[in-house]
């Protein structure tokens, strides 16, 4: 277990690279990606041609000690961001209050909801210690498309109902359980927590809604896991020539835009850019398209002179979600039973599976299932889904032919059913 590295894994990507016979690559990676690229602009210097990341990780990182206090800061600049907002400050003019109150109820016994499995359409309780609230409002600040929520979210548990708060719960809590935890725990517990000292966490969480519950579990699990044993020299900013792309959201949580200000710093041909309201992920973002435009050019010309970075101040957060959306209308088997089947869209790879279950409707991408909520005999939510995020299908007589996910901030999705 101590031979899974960023170290060795890269030296295992270089070694495809020379097996294949490529000379200079572009290498381009994100969160620990970034990582992955810093150590290969690091191990493997002349084999380099361009270099982007997107949310940085520096190779001092030492996570997760920095983990509450970047999380305050995200949580602070939403709350900064809906008071400038009208509609926002006008619905939630409390927030700071609400979560504060939130997080003390929940430390004063846990809190529960009711959800439904989308795997079986039955009810099930989730219940939330303080630690859980904390937690679930740190990865509601990863993306817009959910910190868009969060004011609406703790607003509604304020008033005892904490039915969007555990939805997002259970939405973030089974995508960090489908990591691979083996490889994760020999990174960090000996490129970040190995570096960790007792006396450095009282001022690093001092203040901040999270503590350090995070600091705590993850050196409570890195206890007894075999790792390799790296010099401080890992530490060590990553110099480099090699033209560079550094992208940061100016609301990231977890990796925040001061992260990659220090990382370019090194780079000695670099371009940072920082997106204004954008988290750890853009999901929800508008304006996208500006990124891909700065990416595509590097790798053309292979130099960061030149690029025009505009664009970047014209991408735009989604607005702060203000109620639970339309309300949902019962439909009738006979209703549900001509969406049912598979749907494809075919340029894009991506295949959707439409169930009926308990009466319901689920659909299933990539292995993953939601449940669908509906709001007209032909258009659904998606239940746990950022709202705006629909299903409409296209029915008239017969099977429906084709249905439409229309996602804020993307072009909508057209998968046309299989026979």
């Amino acid at each position: 277990l101590a031979q899974y590295t960023t170290g060795n894994a890269i030296d295992d990507v270089d070694e495809i690279r020379a097996a294949l016979g490529y000379g200079k690559v572009n290498v381009m990676g994100g969160s620990y990606g970034t990582r992955a690229v810093l150590v290969f602009l690091r191990r493997h210097p002349d084999q380099v041609r361009t270099a982007t990341m997107m949310g940085v990780v520096p190779t001092f990182d030492r996570s997760p000690l920095f983990f509450a206090r970047s999380a305050q800061n995200a949580l602070d600049g939403l709350i900064a961001t809906c008071a400038a907002d009208k509609a926002c400050a006008g619905a939630f003019p409390q927030v700071k209050e609400e979560i504060a109150a939130v997080l003390d109820r929940a430390a004063r016994e846990p809190v529960s909801a009711e959800l439904t499995d989308p795997q079986t359409a039955k009810p099930f309780t989730i219940k939330l210690s303080r630690n859980g609230v904390a937690q679930t409002l740190r990865y509601m600040l990863y993306v817009p498309s959910a910190s868009a929520q969060l004011p609406f979210a703790v607003h509604r548990a304020a008033q005892g109902d904490f039915g969007p708060l555990a939805e997002a719960a259970l939405t973030f809590g089974g995508g960090a359980t489908s990591l691979s935890d083996g490889f994760f725990l020999s990174v960090t517990c000996a490129e970040d927590v190995a570096f960790v000292e007792e006396g450095d966490i009282p001022a690093a969480v001092a203040g901040t809604f999270l503590g350090d519950f995070r600091i705590r579990q993850q050196r409570a699990a890195c206890e007894g896991w075999p790792i390799a044993h790296l010099g401080e020299t890992f530490l060590a900013p990553v110099v480099s020539d090699v033209p560079s792309l550094l992208i940061s959201g100016q609301l990231d949580p977890v990796t925040p835009a001061s992260d990659g200000a220090k990382v370019a710093g090194s780079l000695r041909h670099s371009r940072h850019v920082i997106v204004p309201g954008g988290g750890h992920g853009l999901n929800g973002m508008t304006g996208q398209e500006c990124l891909f435009g700065l990416i595509g050019k590097l790798i053309e010309s292979g130099a960061v002179d030149g690029l025009d970075t505009a664009c970047v101040a014209k991408m735009d957060r989604p607005p702060f979600v203000l109620s639970a959306g339309e309300p949902a209308v019962t439909l009738s088997r006979a209703e549900l039973e001509p969406l049912v089947g598979t749907y494809a869209a075919v340029k894009e790879g991506v295949t959707i599976q439409i169930e009926l279950l308990e009466n319901r409707l689920r659909a299933t991408v990539a292995g993953e299932p939601a449940l669908l909520v509906a709001v007209s005999p032909t258009r659904f939510r998606l239940e746990g889904a950022p709202p705006g995020v629909t299903m409409s299908f296209d029915r008239k007589d017969g099977p429906a032919g084709s249905l439409t996910v229309s996602r804020p901030g993307q072009p909508d999705l057209i998968a046309v059913r299989q026979p």
